[in-house]
C-alpha cells in the first residue's frame, strides 16, 4: 500500500513539474490589444436588394433600400422567353443581372392608379410612406 503511495505521489510530482501555467494577461496589455483607435467617424453604409415575382401580374418587382428613409420599387415587365426562363437558377440569375443594368434607365411613375393594385400591395409600405414607384419596359 504504501508502494503504490509513493508511486503515486511520484507522478503526480512529475505531472506538476512538466505542466506549464500560461502567463497572465495584465489589463494594461489586454486593453492595448481589443481596442482600435478610431480616427474617422463616418456613418455606415448599407443597400438592400430584394427580387420578387408576381404570379399575378406576371411581373418582376426590384425593391431597393438605398438609406433608412427611401424605398424604391421597380417594376419590371417580362419577356415571354424571361418568363419561361425564370424557374432556372440560371435564367433567374440572367433576368435580375438585366434588370438591374436597366434600374438607371427606369421610369417614374407619376400617377399611381396607373399600376396593378396587386403590384403596389406587393411592394408593400415602409415606414408609413409608400415606396417609390418606377416601371422598366423591355
Amino acid at each position: 500500500m504504501q508502494t503504490s503511495f509513493v508511486f503515486l505521489a511520484v507522478i503526480v510530482a512529475c505531472y506538476a513539474a512538466t505542466t506549464i501555467k500560461p502567463n497572465h494577461v495584465t489589463h494594461t496589455t489586454h486593453a492595448h490589444f481589443t481596442h482600435a483607435d478610431h480616427t474617422t467617424n463616418e456613418p455606415a453604409e448599407r443597400d438592400m436588394i430584394t427580387f420578387q415575382f408576381q404570379p399575378t401580374t406576371h411581373h418582376l418587382l426590384v425593391k431597393t433600400k438605398p438609406d433608412r428613409l427611401t424605398t424604391n420599387c421597380y417594376i419590371a415587365t417580362l419577356t415571354d422567353t424571361e418568363h419561361a426562363n425564370i424557374h432556372t437558377d440560371y435564367g433567374m440569375r440572367s433576368v435580375e443581372l438585366r434588370l438591374l443594368a436597366a434600374l438607371g434607365s427606369a421610369t417614374a411613375v407619376t400617377d399611381v392608379s396607373t399600376l396593378d393594385q396587386r403590384d403596389i400591395d406587393s411592394c408593400g409600405m415602409y415606414n408609413h410612406e409608400r415606396p417609390h414607384y418606377y416601371t422598366i419596359s423591355v
